[in-house]
């Protein structure tokens, strides 16, 4: 048979069309669709197989269902180099909320009408923007992969309508003041966790940074801290890694006070180490438990809670404390590009983005002096 394909009757008295179509792998294969009302529609459907086998769009058809697909896409990532808390994360939220509403539904009949109800049901029933849009662009990646590999014949994510990133923006930080923060550390002075907290009230690091802090990397003499590995959690257990950029790689500056604190600390960990015995396992770890195992982060936000919630301040997160080291940095006068590069940012641009609330009155105070200079030559 021709491969430009042939039209003619079916046994029942139909139309229906017969083609050769490639293959994914470079074969070919027989074509039959039936049951069109006129030669003249079944002829069109045919003409419209042929332009896309032309243009190398053609996609077999699959029954595989959503559910397959993203099951066996999410089993690839880590193949692709993605890092295990990531694949975790991807598969929570695709196994939470997008299998249970689309799983059954084919692959290649998934809509952006699909999305878009899926979207709608999931902010009615209290999910976030923020999460939604999130949601939506794991749906896309994997959409995207399905795209070039053939298996849809195209990203219909693309045409669906998530969340705007307005409406998505993460919601504006709380933070402490430096009185707030100073009396914070002076009542957890002598909390099993008051030298993290210290840390990262100082530091600004983030909670896996933190965790993953190894003494190699810490230089007393100095006073600087060099960030290298990062510790998450994947499937509710820490797991040691590098940092993701090269920003995010970088060395910090302490104080003498915060200097102290760690010497204290790290004869307190040596002493517990001695006490513990063969028990120890060492890892290099600044903070550890007692057996020198990793600190779990969420268990650390939470012991911060805690003692948050015992105090007499305003109630913040963990994730606060970096905030407020920022804030801090800024209503000092620190250059941004400085506090960007303390933070780890990607860009300046991003932390002018986050921080530009807390810096009030910089721009009367430029605008002030450009008019001295100005004006000042004609006086």
């Amino acid at each position: 048979m021709s491969r430009a394909g042939s039209v003619k009757r079916d046994a029942s008295g139909a139309w229906c069309f017969v083609v050769d179509v490639p293959t994914g792998d470079g074969s070919r294969k027989q074509l039959r669709r039936r049951g069109f009302a006129t030669k003249r529609a079944a002829q069109e459907a045919l003409t419209d197989v042929l332009a896309s086998a032309q243009r190398g769009t053609y996609v077999a058809s699959s029954r595989v269902t959503v559910a397959g697909y993203f099951g066996t896409w999410l089993d690839s990532l880590p193949a692709a180099g993605r890092r295990p808390s990531t694949v975790a994360s991807y598969r929570q939220k695709v196994e939470s909320h997008l299998l249970p509403a689309l799983g059954a539904v084919e692959l290649q009949g998934l809509t952006a009408t699909h999305l878009d109800g899926l979207y709608s049901d999931l902010l009615c029933s209290g999910l976030s923007a923020r999460s939604v849009r999130f949601l939506h662009a794991i749906v896309s990646k994997a959409l995207s992969d399905a795209e070039r590999k053939g298996a849809v014949q195209r990203n219909v994510a693309r045409l669906a309508d998530p969340p705007s990133h307005t409406a998505a923006r993460a919601p504006e930080q709380s933070v402490w003041s430096p009185s707030e923060l100073a009396t914070f550390l002076r009542l957890t002075a002598d909390h099993h966790h008051g030298a993290m907290f210290r840390i990262v009230g100082m530091t600004g690091l983030r909670r896996g940074e933190l965790c993953g802090l190894a003494w190699s990397n810490v230089d007393l003499d100095n006073a600087t801290l060099s960030i290298r590995q990062t510790i998450t959690s994947v499937g509710h257990r820490p797991v040691l890694g590098s940092v993701k950029t090269n920003r995010s790689r970088r060395v910090l500056d302490i104080d003498a006070a915060t200097v102290a604190v760690l010497r204290r600390h790290r004869t307190a960990q040596l002493e517990q180490r001695m006490l513990m015995g063969a028990g120890y396992v060492d890892r290099d770890l600044v903070f550890c438990r007692p057996d020198g195992a990793p600190w779990q982060p969420e268990s650390v936000s939470q012991a911060f809670d805690r003692a948050v919630a015992r105090a007499d301040l305003p109630r913040i997160r963990l994730h606060d404390l970096r905030h407020s080291h920022a804030s801090h940095l800024l209503a000092a006068g620190v250059n941004v590009k400085i506090v960007s590069e303390r933070l780890g940012h990607g860009s300046v641009s991003f932390t002018l983005d986050v921080y530009a609330h807390v810096m009030p009155g910089q721009q009367a105070g430029a605008v002030a002096a450009v008019a001295a200079l100005v004006d000042g030559g004609h006086a």
